[in-house]
C-alpha cells in the first residue's frame, strides 16, 4: 500500500479545484464563514490544500468570504443575545480570528453605557429570581455572577448591580 493509497480511500478519485469552489460556494450560500472554517470543511471534504486555497482565493476574490464583515456580523449577533465584549472576544477568537481583527472589531463595538444597558436589559430576564433572594448581598452576587459570566467588564457589571 503505497502513502497516496492510505490518505483517500480505494477506489477515491481527486477532488478537484473546481470542485472544492462549488462546495464552498454551497457552504457560504447558508451561512458566512470565517476563512479557517471555510478551509477546514473543504478539507473534511477530502479536497486537497491546492483546492482549497484556490477556492478560498476565488471566494474572497468575489466577495464571498470576508473575515471581518464575518467577525462583525457575529459581534452583532452575540451583543444581540445579550452577551459581553469579553465573552464576544473569547468566542471570536475561539473561531480562528486574528487577534488584531479582534481588536478591530471589538473596538468599533459598545460604548461602556452602551454596555451598562444592555446589562441592565440582560438582567431583566433575570429578575424574578434575584427578586425571590431576600438577602441582598447575596441578590448582588447573583447578578455579578450572572453578568460576568454573560462576558461583561467588571466595571460595567459594578455600575449594574449599584442599582440592585
Amino acid at each position: 500500500m503505497n502513502h497516496e493509497n492510505r490518505s483517500r480511500p480505494a477506489g477515491a478519485r481527486r477532488r478537484t479545484q473546481s470542485e472544492a469552489l462549488q462546495s464552498a460556494f454551497r457552504i457560504l450560500a447558508r451561512r458566512d464563514h470565517i476563512t479557517g472554517e471555510l478551509a477546514l470543511k473543504l478539507r473534511r471534504k477530502g479536497y486537497g490544500r491546492k483546492a482549497v486555497d484556490a477556492a478560498l482565493e476565488r471566494c474572497r476574490d468575489l466577495g464571498y468570504l470576508d473575515d471581518a464583515r464575518t467577525a462583525r456580523m457575529m459581534a452583532d449577533h452575540l451583543v444581540a443575545r445579550g452577551y459581553g465584549p469579553l465573552r464576544i472576544c473569547q468566542v471570536l477568537g475561539q473561531k480562528g480570528l486574528e487577534e488584531a481583527l479582534v481588536e478591530q472589531v471589538m473596538a468599533a463595538g459598545q460604548s461602556e453605557d452602551d454596555q451598562v444597558r444592555a446589562a441592565q436589559k440582560v438582567l431583566e430576564k433575570k429578575a424574578s429570581r434575584l427578586r425571590r433572594e431576600s438577602d441582598p448581598w447575596k441578590r448582588r452576587q447573583i447578578a455579578y455572577r450572572f453578568l460576568s459570566g454573560r462576558g461583561f467588564p467588571s466595571a460595567v457589571v459594578n455600575r449594574v448591580i449599584d442599582d440592585i
